[in-house]
């Protein structure tokens, strides 16, 4: 099994144009991302295709690329693996295309992280943890639910959701291995700032495991 990195930034059109992506892709890489999510559902194919392959080039190998749900433009683009939804394609059925490149699935209850671990998913996305502004007047589901994740499946779990800087330690102490970022690094005004704040308080918790 493939391990995932521990910072993801997931991209939104509605908080960095698409045009400005790869270059603040490239920033947050800088500041400690290890791992960028293109996700920018209702793209026209070509379209992803394009922007994938400018993203890869923008961040070099420095960090993992993961396309959502789109098998064949993450293959066309050379990237190194996929995010599934939930209810997206099946993640059995993805491997037989994807080989060893890693594979997501996002979970937000027991049956989810049950099947994704079932089929042979590398790593669960679940949230969301926090209230957030992407999931506006919905509770977030707690540090109870990080752990729950963690413990149910035993595959590696990226928190997502609401997670500042200072929310990474109880959410890693919680169960999960890494955390996922949107509007902390996307819409910051030096992405590479933003980005070293939450690799400092990840190494600074992980330091402590040690």
């Amino acid at each position: 099994m493939s391990q995932p990195g521990r910072l993801h930034l997931i991209s939104d059109r509605a908080l960095c144009p698409l045009e400005r992506l790869p270059e603040v892709a490239a920033l947050a890489v800088r500041g400690g991302v290890d791992t960028v999510h293109l996700r920018e559902k209702g793209l026209p194919g070509g379209e992803l295709l394009e922007l994938a392959c400018r993203l890869g080039e923008a961040i070099g190998g420095r960090a993992a690329l993961l396309v959502n749900e789109r098998v064949d433009v993450a293959l066309l683009a050379g990237a190194d693996g996929v995010q599934l939804g939930e209810s997206g394609l099946p993640v059995e059925r993805a491997r037989r295309l994807l080989g060893g490149r890693l594979i997501g699935r996002s979970v937000h209850d027991r049956a989810g992280a049950w099947e994704a671990g079932k089929q042979g998913a590398d790593f669960l996305l679940a949230g969301h943890v926090f209230e957030t502004g992407s999931k506006a007047g919905e509770p977030g589901r707690g540090l109870t639910f990080v752990g729950e994740m963690a413990g149910l499946s035993r595959l590696p779990v990226v928190a997502i959701g609401g997670i500042t800087p200072e929310r990474v330690a109880p959410v890693l102490r919680a169960g999960a291995w890494g955390v996922a970022v949107l509007s902390g690094i996307l819409a910051a005004a030096d992405a590479e700032a933003a980005a070293r704040s939450y690799r400092e308080a990840i190494e600074e918790e992980l330091t402590r495991w040690s």
